[in-house]
């Protein structure tokens, strides 16, 4: 069982609201979730809807299509015979009746509610009732759909609609066991969340969508969590001031998009040279310049493996999924320690604005790595040419070692210096920790048919659409397989080797137009692509949209 709703209307008029009712409600009857928010960049109006994908097993991709559509507005109610299926239910507040080439329609006017409710919102709060009969909810749960925020009258005349709304139709789909194993956890909480995890200290960052979640997540757990969350002026203050965090022995992040990623790019090259670790999350949008705000695109990663000049050691990390994105944060944070260098993970609007069911996360296993020395050294060096995981200690850790920190090339004891030997030992000991890097990235995941004649490859949050798509293909008896990648930078040169076997067709998949990671791993490892599959429209990858493109492929119109 499989079905999509979609919540439509303005900003403004309670999307977010309508979708977490649902979204806990059904999750705590003992579905899998996954929700994705489309909107456009303002504060009020315009199109915007939010998809609620329901079922009975894990769902790992959006749809264009729904189910069930409710349409909060005149002009979401216009764009349901786009985007509902055929025979699917539109439940409107415009006036209408019975059936009619859009599918069967559920008008709630406020004529035809029952005059002793009289909430603001009496028609949403209504369709969350409709819907959660639908699929079968306990009468008992809808006592859930109130929020502490409002005051005790307000949640009881929501919960008077819910419950009118809830004798209006009858149950179509019946609720799966509960599972409380499960959580429902956005992307961006999730980054947030493995942060903390590792141990985070700092967190500073200039508010900028789609990453701004993170931050305003990680501050409403500032005093319980003792950490310290700032709002920066700009975001070259942003990464200055967690470059500075760390160099005094605190775990630090930024984050940001795009357009305040490269903002930042002097400061990366700032903590390269010092031998600094630090965490900086770039969560993807459309560009240049401001793009697409609040859309979705796999774009900035040709900039962010070669940001700021020069040449050293850099970690790039795209997170596949949201539960991916928990354990790729709290690893981040170890890898950087251990090299000392910057540690991006690449996100997207996508992944960040997903909410998704996920299975709880294991912190049994987690550890946190400082790779820090405490032991006095008569003769410390600092930047030891010789020791590629550094000889790190921070001012204060004791009271006889002297810590010097310089943008410039320096020698072991963090003396400025224009020396040949010096830079030659610098750069060499950027390239030996590269290629240390590389031997412990992790593998990519391989996913499909072990007898694939086509193997599909991607990054970061494109995974959960092929995933799907794979799925599909293998059932219509295609032999297919993926490998999806979350180490994309720095690349081995035999990363593909245990998985190109003669003849197969390699198609590369992702959110650009310029296959991006395909030249990469082409500029790396050698090997080529036979075709690609991109979307670069601003919206998400659906495992129908991959089918179609693969069949077009197939039949040699490509």
């Amino acid at each position: 069982m499989k079905k999509t709703i979609i919540v439509a209307g303005a900003a403004g008029e309670g999307i977010n609201t309508v979708e977490l009712f649902i979204e806990k409600i059904l999750k705590k009857s003992g579905y899998e979730i996954f929700s994705y928010k489309n909107y456009m960049s303002r504060v009020r109006g315009g199109y915007n809807y939010s998809t609620i994908v329901v079922s009975d097993q894990p769902v790992y991709a959006t749809v264009d299509e729904a189910d069930i559509f409710i349409a909060l507005n005149q002009e979401a109610h216009n764009y349901a015979e786009m985007q509902l299926v055929k025979g699917g239910l539109l439940i409107t507040d415009v006036e209408t009746s019975g059936t009619n080439k859009i599918g069967n329609v559920l008008s709630i006017t406020k004529q035809r509610l029952p005059e002793e409710i009289k909430a603001k919102n009496a028609f949403s709060m209504a369709a969350v009732g409709i819907v959660l009969k639908h699929f079968g909810v306990d009468e008992s749960l809808l006592q859930e759909v109130s929020n502490k925020k409002w005051k005790d009258d307000v949640n009881k005349e929501n919960q008077k609609a819910v419950a009118w709304g809830y004798e209006q139709v009858k149950a179509e789909v019946l609720p799966k066991e509960n599972n409380q194993k499960r959580m429902l956890v956005g992307g961006n909480q999730a980054v947030a969340l493995g942060a903390l995890s590792a141990g985070l200290s700092f967190y500073s960052a200039y508010p900028m969508a789609p990453s701004t979640g993170i931050m305003t997540f990680l501050s409403t757990y500032e005093k319980e969590m003792d950490i310290v969350v700032e709002q920066t002026e700009d975001e070259i203050a942003g990464i200055m001031a967690a470059v500075g965090a760390s160099s005094n022995g605190v775990r630090a992040m930024t984050g940001t998009s795009g357009g305040g990623f490269a903002l930042m790019v002097e400061t990366i090259g700032f903590a390269a040279v010092s031998e600094t670790p630090v965490v900086m999350c770039n969560v993807q949008r459309p560009g240049p310049a401001t793009g697409l705000p609040t859309r979705t695109e796999q774009a900035d990663l040709a900039f962010v493996v070669t940001a700021s000049q020069g040449e050293f050691s850099r970690i790039v990390l795209a997170p596949l999924t949201v539960e991916d994105a928990f354990y790729v944060t709290n690893r981040a944070f170890n890898l950087a320690d251990k090299y000392q260098v910057p540690v991006i993970i690449l996100t997207d609007q996508l992944l960040a604005d997903t909410t998704q069911s996920i299975p709880s996360f294991e912190t049994k296993g987690l550890s946190i790595d400082r790779y820090l020395k405490t032991e006095i050294e008569p003769d410390y060096k600092r930047y030891d040419f010789d020791n590629i995981y550094g000889n790190r200690k921070y001012p204060g850790i004791d009271n006889e070692t002297l810590i010097m920190t310089d943008s410039h090339v320096h020698d072991p004891y963090g003396h400025m210096t224009e020396e040949e030997s010096a830079t030659i030992a610098l750069k060499q000991k950027f390239l030996k920790r590269t290629e240390a890097i590389k031997s412990e990235s992790k593998a990519p995941l391989f996913y499909g048919d072990k007898d694939y004649t086509t193997l599909f490859i991607t990054w970061g949050s494109t995974y959960g659409a092929l995933r799907e798509a794979v799925d599909q293909l293998i059932l219509k008896g295609e032999k297919v397989a993926l490998l999806a990648f979350t180490d994309v930078f720095p690349i081995s040169k035999d990363v593909l080797t245990p998985y190109i076997k003669k003849d197969t067709k390699i198609i590369n998949v992702e959110g650009n137009a310029m296959n991006q990671f395909g030249m990469l791993l082409r500029m790396e490892t050698g090997v080529l692509f036979n075709f690609s599959i991109n979307k670069y429209d601003g919206r998400p990858f659906t495992a129908k949209f991959i089918e179609l493109e693969y069949e077009v492929i197939k039949n040699g119109q490509r």
